[in-house]
């Protein structure tokens, strides 16, 4: 069973339940992370992520970290801009649509903040049991982008999450966003395809 925990976005992990958090090794692995690699602005996807309990001891509280790779930005899915005199630095390349990130198949939202923004709380996971994550996003800044994600067991930075090779679960994904909008027709069997330069309609 995971359980979603209720916190606020400031949650310092060192108070409270988290400062009692257990200690130790959870073994946990990624079993599933897809994010469209070629993407256009303003076009909404989701990115999905499923995280395993792999391990005999039920994982404290499930918290993934996510942050684009080299764009140095303490907001996750965003860049800091180098500009001189900007009043906020941190400037978005995704905006992620508000009551994500979730549970598939939920209603509510099912990851919380924590002390870091760039972390998101699931709640405990049982062993055996798997976590399907959803992040509804719409990209709003053209180039190409590595979205990292980590694993922990804990937000207390007591509780480790492990991979079969013992390191911490983590993947890349790539994405690609273009300024320009993709041309697309209708196929023969009124699939919606890319544009090839043909056209369905016949002269006379």
């Amino acid at each position: 069973m995971l359980v979603g925990c209720g916190g606020d976005a400031n949650y310092d992990s060192t108070d409270g339940q988290f400062a009692n958090e257990p200690a130790g090794n959870y073994d946990a692995e990624i079993t599933q992370a897809t994010f469209k690699p070629k993407q256009t602005v303003a076009q909404t996807n989701d990115l999905l992520l499923s995280v395993e309990n792999t391990g005999d001891k039920t994982i404290p509280a499930l918290a993934l970290t996510v942050r684009l790779v080299g764009e140095g930005s303490t907001l996750p899915f965003a860049y800091h801009d180098e500009q001189v005199g900007l009043a906020s630095p941190q400037r978005p390349v995704w905006v992620m649509e508000e009551g994500y990130p979730k549970l598939a198949g939920t209603v509510g939202q099912g990851g919380t903040g924590s002390a870091s923004r760039l972390t998101n709380n699931f709640g405990e996971l049982e062993p055996g049991e798997t976590a399907d994550t959803v992040w509804r996003l719409t990209p709003v800044r053209p180039g190409a982008y590595r979205v990292r994600f980590s694993v922990a067991a804990g937000l207390s930075g007591q509780a480790n999450a492990v991979d079969a090779d013992g390191g911490t679960p983590e993947v890349t994904l790539p994405a690609f966003i273009s300024a320009r909008a993709q041309l697309t027709q209708v196929d023969d069997k009124g699939n919606v395809v890319p544009f090839n330069g043909s056209t369905n309609e016949s002269g006379n």
